[in-house]
Order: C-alpha cells, then sequence, then structure tokens
C-alpha cells in the first residue's frame, strides 16, 4: 500500500536531518534526496573531554554562482552525506528571548514570527542528539541547554567573568557538540547529521535515501494547486528523474534553497515559488567574522574547550548590532597546553558581529549565466558596510579594556582579515519568516506563504541573524516545523 503522505526532503546537512528524523518518528514516510554520495572522511582524536587531534576535508570553491556585491565573497559548497556539518566546528549556543523580538525596534519586518518560549523544546530536542558539552548555568544573553558533559571555565578566568558581568555580559564555556570524552574517528566532527540522526532510520521502512541526486526544481500541480513532484539528476545515471510528495522540506542551504525555489518558477508561479510578493531572495544577510591572538602580561590557563563572552545587552546595543567573542588556544604551543590544563601568556579570538538586514543585498538568477545544468547561476550581492564592519573592530579595544578590567594587560597581534562574507560560512535570510505575507516568505512554520506544502528550514529562513553559530536554531527549528508539518498531514490540511 502507498502512504500517500510520503514528504520529500532536500539535504541531509542538520536542517534537513532534523527535519527527516522528526517525520519518520511521527510515522510520516519520508524519501531524502541527497546530491552527495558519501561522509567527507577526516580525523578527529578525542581524550579527556579535549580534542587532541582533528583534521577537517576540505570544501570546494562554489561554482553556480556569480558574485556581484564585495568581489571577496567566499563561496564555498560541500556535496556530501551531512553536509556542511562534515567541516562544522560543533558550536551550539541557543538564542535568547530577545534576538528574536529586539528587531522590531527597527521595523516590525524584523520581528521573529516565532518566540524563545516555543522554540526552547525544540532546542532541547537538537541538542539530545549531539552530545553537547556546556556550562552548567545560562548567562547574560545565553540560556543554558541540556548537555550531556558540563564543564566550567577554569577559576583564574573567573575574574574575567565577574569584569564582563558589570558590563551584563555572560563568560562560560562555549557550548560544543563535541560529543563523550573518548573518540577516534575517520571524520573531522563529532557531530555529524547524516551519522547520528539518518544512519540509524536506514533499516527504516518509512524512510528512504537517494544519494548523488541533485535536485533541479519543483514542479507544481497546477490543478492541485501545489507542488506536486521533485525533478533531480542523478549522477549515477546522468539522467532526471522525478519523486512525488504530499510535501517538500528544502534544506539545500541558505543559498542553494532559494536558487532551488527561483529555478522552480512555472506559469502560475512566474518568478519562482514562494515569490509572489517579491522578497524571494531579498534581505540575506551574514556574520561578519574577525580572528586574532591576544598576549597578555602574566599567564591564565589556556583554554580547552574554548570560553565564550556574549554580547552587549540589548538594551545597551543599537538593535540588531552586536558581537560575541570565543576564546581558545592559540598556536601549536599553547594548543598542547590546553590539552593538559597548562598555562599560557596567549590565546586567540574570534568574533562573530552581525548584520541589519536589508533589501538591498540579495541573491537572484543570473540574466546570461547558467550553470552546468542550463538552470541560470545564483547572483549573490552582498556586502559589509562601514557601520558593520566598525561594530566589529571596536571589539578589539573592547575585549582589551575588559581583560585590563580583569587584571590582565594585553595587546592583540595576527589580525586575520576575513572581514568580507562567506568567511563565516553562516549566510541567511534570503527566504525569511515572518507572520505576514509581506515580509516573508515563510510563515512560522517555514511554509512558503504561497505553497504551503513546501517549507524551508535552513537558515535562508532567518528573519534576523544573531551574533551566534545558527545550526542549533536552525534544527530547533527544523524540528517544530516538521512536527508541525506532520500534524497536518495526519489531519490532512496541507495546503
Amino acid at each position: 500500500m502507498v502512504d500517500d503522505r510520503r514528504v520529500v526532503v532536500v539535504g541531509s546537512g542538520p536542517a534537513g536531518a532534523m527535519a527527516a528524523h522528526e517525520l519518520v518518528r511521527k510515522g510520516i514516510p519520508v524519501t531524502l534526496l541527497e546530491a552527495g554520495d558519501d561522509i567527507q572522511h577526516g580525523v578527529l582524536v578525542r581524550i579527556g573531554g579535549r580534542n587532541f587531534y582533528r583534521r577537517l576535508p576540505p570544501m570546494r570553491k562554489a561554482g553556480g554562482f556569480v558574485v556581484t556585491g564585495n568581489p571577496e565573497t567566499n563561496l564555498e559548497y560541500t556535496y556530501a552525506l551531512g553536509g556542511l556539518s562534515n567541516q562544522w566546528t560543533g558550536a551550539v549556543p541557543r538564542f535568547c528571548a530577545e534576538d528574536f523580538t529586539a528587531g522590531e525596534q527597527v521595523h516590525e519586518k524584523f520581528r521573529w514570527p516565532v518566540s524563545y518560549d516555543e522554540l526552547a523544546p525544540y532546542y532541547e530536542i537538537a541538542e539530545r542528539h549531539m552530545r553537547v558539552t556546556a556550562g552548567a548555568n545560562s548567562v547574560p544573553s545565553l540560556p543554558a541547554g541540556y548537555s550531556d558533559y558540563q564543564h566550567q571555565i577554569p577559576s583564574d578566568w573567573q575574574q574575567v567573568a565577574r569584569s564582563a558581568l558589570k558590563h551584563g555580559q555572560g563568560m562560560t564555556t562555549m557550548p560544543l557538540a563535541d560529543g563523550p570524552p573518548f573518540l577516534l574517528l575517520r571524520r573531522g566532527t563529532a557531530f555529524n547529521s547524516y551519522a547520528l540522526l539518518l544512519q540509524k532510520l536506514r533499516d527504516n521502512p518509512a524512510f528512504r535515501l537517494v544519494t548523488g541526486a541533485h535536485v533541479l526544481m519543483l514542479e507544481w500541480d497546477r490543478v492541485k494547486q501545489r507542488a506536486g513532484a521533485a525533478v533531480y539528476y542523478d549522477r549515477q545515471t546522468e539522467t532526471q528523474k522525478r519523486v512525488s510528495g504530499s510535501a517538500f522540506v528544502i534544506a539545500c542551504g541558505p543559498l542553494n534553497s532559494p536558487k532551488l525555489l527561483f529555478n522552480s518558477a512555472c506559469s502560475d508561479r512566474p518568478h519562482g515559488l514562494g515569490n509572489s510578493a517579491g522578497l524571494l531572495g531579498k534581505y540575506l544577510h551574514d556574520h561578519p567574522r574577525e580572528w586574532w591572538a591576544v598576549d597578555i602580561d602574566k599567564p591564565i590557563t589556556s583554554l580547552s574547550p574554548p570560553a565564550y563572552l556574549t554580547r552587549l545587552p540589548h538594551t545597551a546595543s543599537d538593535p540588531l548590532l552586536a558581537c560575541s567573542w570565543t576564546l581558545g588556544a592559540f598556536g601549536t604551543i599553547g594548543k598542547i597546553k590546553s590539552r593538559f590544563g597548562q598555562k599560557s601568556t596567549s590565546f586567540g579570538v574570534q568574533v562573530f558581529g552581525t548584520m541589519i538586514p536589508k533589501e538591498k543585498y540579495y541573491v537572484r538568477p543570473s540574466r546570461d549565466q547558467k550553470d552546468e545544468f542550463g538552470l541560470p547561476k545564483l547572483e549573490v550581492h552582498i556586502e559589509f558596510e562601514e557601520e558593520i564592519l566598525a561594530n566589529v573592530i571596536s571589539a578589539r579595544q573592547y575585549f582589551l579594556q575588559l581583560m585590563e578590567n580583569a587584571g590582565y594587560k594585553g595587546t592583540i597581534r595576527d589580525i586575520v582579515p576575513q572581514l568580507f562574507p562567506g568567511t563565516a560560512k553562516h549566510y541567511g535570510g534570503a527566504a525569511r519568516m515572518h507572520a505576514s505575507p509581506e515580509f516573508g516568505v515563510t510563515d512560522s512554520f517555514q511554509r512558503l506563504h504561497d505553497a504551503p506544502n513546501v517549507l524551508v528550514v535552513d537558515a535562508s529562513s532567518f528573519t534576523t541573524g544573531a551574533e551566534k553559530n545558527p545550526t542549533l536554531t536552525v534544527m530547533a527549528l527544523a524540528a517544530r516545523s516538521a512536527g508541525q508539518l506532520a500534524r497536518d498531514l495526519k489531519a490532512n490540511v496541507t495546503g
């Protein structure tokens, strides 16, 4: 007997894997289409709760894009089981309540259609799959989540934490999906979304995985007024194939998901699925990112796992502008010392900043360049304005003053020039969520406003970008949306 509730999921990265896992768990059959063929191989050696050696597999330069914004814009991709979780460092901070609401101070269009309280149970669902190491308690701007392993920052860093708290900031262990204390893996990451979510479904008759399946477009059913099938290129047979479904969960990544929707244009939707209001592809955003080393005048414990310094409070910052700081071991000697809890006079700092999403930054089909399948390449137009860059650069002196207030005088060296789009690989926003179709491509459950049996569950649906790694929030949203889709299918109420 054929189950007409079958859902087609596109992409096996964290978002697609989370959605597929939750759908199958709730009794909905799933066909997952993945353009890659296998997990990418690396090496991870973890001993006593510390990563002693890690070799990540390389990424490829993307070939299906045209850059018209900052010419240095970085575009890389991974076609592999698990998507970018093959290269991910594993940071899983939760967004805080204000991250979902602060944008409305700028304009209603920047208010998320989901609250922290609504998302919190789904954060925990994701965290329980990820074997997280984290601090035990909430700190300002970073709610505590579920963790399998708890770790506190070293005692000599507590003075820095107290100095930060005077400014309304928190300092704690960076929540990381680092896995158990002892690991030897032939991949570069402890958490891989295929290995820890999808592989366990391989023997489930409700789950079908098709690899080497590069999805080209969704077909629109004019009679039923809904998406009816996914058309994909089978790399093994070098032929086009199609698979029908009751609903489609798109998780190709924050650039490729909008591209797929543009590719799915038809006579009823001439500008692409989800684009009736002309918003598809607009409000593209990314994290400006900077890395530098700090030398201090007296030793402090070398950090492993890294510590996380949260943003200044929302009430003390311009809306949608913030930075966070991740602190870890620097250099070969520093990393060796960190493995044994020894002290060092240097450490590394990574800064993530934010940008206010603007309509003028976008992705859209190229007018004259085609990809390998004869479809328009995707034009990517984004740059960081001076205000955004100044916000990140000011984080340098602010951090040095914070350390000095805590009794450690420092200087910065080895600033790595990364202040151009794409170095963080945290693009988002090009199929943004909003309660109203006037301001959003997708609704609160990531369904296209104009094609509700199509969901976009990766970071392209983000309304705004907080100064945090987006992966955990991506997975929590995907779990929430998959749960609602399962309920809708069982009640036969999809669009």
